[in-house]
């Protein structure tokens, strides 16, 4: 299997940084997340720092560990969501752990190693709270933190004390009535007015409150402290994996285009999450977002029948599917029993014959069903196997993009297939 460059999820598989802050430092987009382990719970005791140029957002490098646990003098707990600042030349990591605790680092290099932990104080006193942002506006330094309730300061100079006469609580709420503010706080600038993206509990059946938390939502204030409205949903990752928990992430202006960036989970599990985003549509003058949804595009514009050589690349999994990590490094789609499936974004494709092929493993003979824009193109039976195997299916194509949608359609009940790979390809010689 190899992956292609540039699509959702856009580090390698094996790369687990979910949280996400992007941030545009010199010529470069920067990504500061939490660090995932695959198989263990949130987070773990490092970050990574991850970047990639401007010029082009598909070729990503992981810099390695940029801050470790093991640097922060008063705690040993694991490292939550973190956000960086540039300033006078310098750059700083704003940290949190499991514990509570907050604390900033800095360093000389946007990918660290970020050195000389300091705890974020008020009052003299540590702060408690996860999921810190940072935004530096008109010489000021605007601090957010909190989960289910927003707290919104302005630090000094020093840029680990907070300034107690502007700390304002209870700026966003999942109480009844208010914004359905979870956690991840994410403060930005649009255009004049001030943005704040956040995990959701907000849905339309489920008001303020209450449900999974799985959306980006924003709000905008003519000031950083509120009152804010909450303005709409920038992303959902419902559907990504069956036991998809939390979102957390921000947008961006990497040169002329806008981008959020979110994760989304795996396993079948809240954790072992992954790092994608989004091109969006944003009106900065009016402060507008779209709602963008989950794509295998990624920064790929237009998606090719090349491209398409992982599950994991998939855009939605319905039924019991979901994707995995193996012990031998591999990555299949497992869970796939009748009605599981998932599907890949709008594939371009030109008029003719094409060939699907799969490698899986069966416990029993598998129907699977292949969908272009919801209209079967093909079927075939798999036949069993406990080892890794090849078949191929068989359809033709007319000229446009299509989604296309893998479906299993019969097996015996108990019975499930694990896809491992896909290879999507002209088929030479043969016409309709």
């Amino acid at each position: 299997m190899k992956q292609t460059p540039g699509l959702n999820p856009f580090l390698p598989f094996g790369t687990y940084v979910p949280d996400g802050e992007p941030k545009v430092f010199g010529d470069r987009l920067y990504l500061y997340g939490s660090y995932d382990l695959f198989g263990k719970g949130y987070c773990s005791g490092c970050y990574h720092a991850v970047s990639a140029p401007l010029s082009d957002l598909t070729d990503w490098t992981d810099h390695g560990v940029s801050f470790s646990v093991e640097d922060v003098p008063w705690s040993d707990a694991d490292l939550y969501a973190p956000d960086a600042l540039c300033r006078n030349g310098r750059y700083y990591l704003f940290f949190c752990l499991s514990d509570g605790t907050e604390g900033v680092a800095e360093s000389g290099d946007p990918a660290g190693p970020f050195k000389n932990a300091r705890q974020i104080t008020l009052n003299g006193k540590p702060i408690a709270g996860i999921d810190p942002s940072v935004l530096a506006d008109a010489g000021r330094v605007y601090y957010t933190w909190g989960q289910f309730h927003l707290n919104v300061g302005e630090l000094n100079d020093d840029l680990c004390t907070l300034k107690p006469e502007t700390v304002h609580t209870d700026v966003l709420s999942n109480a009844p009535g208010r914004e359905g503010f979870h956690e991840g706080s994410s403060l930005r600038k649009l255009g004049n007015r001030y943005c704040v993206v956040y995990a959701s509990e907000y849905k339309e059946d489920r008001p303020n409150s209450g449900a999974r938390p799985t959306k980006l939502d924003y709000a905008l204030a003519d000031s950083p402290y509120g009152p804010y409205e909450r303005r709409g949903t920038v992303i959902d990752n419902e559907g990504c994996d069956p036991a998809s928990w939390n979102n957390h992430g921000s947008v961006v202006k990497a040169g002329d285009e806008w981008f959020v960036f979110y994760h989304a989970s795996s396993n079948h599990t809240a954790f072992s999450r992954r790092a994608r985003a989004e091109r969006l549509t944003v009106d900065e003058e009016t402060g507008v977002i779209l709602q963008a949804m989950p794509t295998t595009n990624g920064f790929v514009r237009t998606l090719l029948p090349a491209h398409i050589t992982s599950p994991v690349n998939a855009c939605r999994f319905f039924g019991d599917a979901y994707v995995t990590e193996t012990a031998d490094g591999c990555f299949p789609c497992v869970g796939l029993t009748v009605g599981s499936g998932f599907s890949f974004s709008p594939i371009l494709f030109r008029k003719g014959a094409y060939t699907l092929a799969l490698r899986y493993t069966a416990a029993e003979d598998t129907r699977v069903r292949v969908f272009m824009d919801n209209s079967a193109a093909a079927e075939e039976t798999l036949r069993k196997s406990e080892t890794v195997r090849a078949q191929s299916l068989l359809f033709f194509a007319e000229d446009g993009a299509f989604p296309l949608r893998l479906e299993i359609t019969g097996a015996d009940e108990n019975a499930a297939c694990a896809i491992y790979a896909l290879d999507l390809a002209p088929a030479c010689g043969i016409s309709e």
